[in-house]
């Protein structure tokens, strides 16, 4: 039986000896589901092999802003070399919530760490609608946000410093954008979660921006309070899995001068989906 000891804040488990070529998919998922977070530390990953372990759980993906490495067009080697300014996503946010199918789960290993700095918070998007009231939960489920990738991808994006190594949009029909509703519920729990970011989610659906923001900006302060996020320490050979719909991720840039590389695979998801009415 897997011995899964929580980290320090609301999310997140390790799991001490565990070898993610080895272990069983099935309680991996299951562990997940529950923790949100995963940690596995001392992993020996090759990109063939981390492959390969990742199909286990569930149907690999194609990132479309970064070029995959060579021979493991599921691999992107995320890269901040010692004279880069930004790094890559750095901000809050879900991954790639600008398209219509959004990844279910995002696996991260590191490579190359440096000796202090390039922590990842993670934070809790369930847990925060959780702890709305009742009225403003109803209110939260009947609006919907339209995502775009323009505000990080565009050249002249507002967010363009947090690009890191993304490939730019060139062309109109690289202009991803969809609306998802703002609480999604899990497919596998059924639990309900916040589900935007202000480096995606541009506006509500139907208002504008200037009407949005208030309330984007008041929910993501719920999202980002100390007392709903995790913190993980990185050391070479931690694998990161976390369960994209129902977890917002920061990458924190405060390692200025030193190198850190990371290998980063996605798994497929459905299109989110709002809590199905009762009877």
């Amino acid at each position: 039986m897997i011995r899964w000891q929580p980290m320090t804040g609301p999310i997140g488990a390790e799991c001490p000896d565990l070898d993610f070529r080895t272990a069983d998919p099935e309680a991996l998922a299951s562990a997940l589901y529950e923790h949100q977070l995963l940690v596995l530390r001392g992993q020996s990953l090759d990109p063939d092999s981390f492959t390969k372990a990742a199909a286990g759980l569930g149907a690999l993906d194609v990132y479309p802003y970064a070029e995959p490495m060579p021979g493991n067009p599921h691999v992107v080697a995320v890269v901040k070399e010692p004279g880069d300014e930004s790094n890559f996503g750095g901000d809050w946010h879900t991954d790639t919530a600008y398209v219509a199918e959004p990844p279910a789960v995002t696996l991260l290993l590191a490579v190359e760490v440096p000796p202090s700095g390039g922590d990842t918070l993670f934070a809790d998007t369930a847990g925060a609608f959780e702890r709305c009231s009742d009225g403003f939960k109803q209110v939260l489920r009947g609006l919907s946000g339209h995502n775009t990738a323009s505000l990080v991808h565009a050249a002249d994006g507002g967010h363009r410093s947090v690009t890191g190594q993304s490939v730019a949009l060139k062309a109109a029909d690289r202009a991803t954008e969809t609306a998802h509703p703002l609480v999604v519920a899990h497919p596998e729990t059924g639990r309900e979660a916040l589900f935007f970011s202000l480096i995606h989610t541009s506006h509500l659906t139907g208002m504008t921006r200037p009407e949005s923001l208030p309330l984007l900006n008041a929910l993501h302060r719920r999202v980002i309070a100390p007392e709903n996020v995790t913190r993980l320490r990185w050391e070479p050979g931690t694998l990161a899995i976390w369960d994209n719909r129902s977890v917002q991720h920061y990458p924190l840039n405060d390692y200025g001068g030193q190198r850190r590389e990371m290998h980063r695979i996605i798994l497929k998801g459905d299109r989110p989906a709002g809590r199905r009415p009762v009877g």
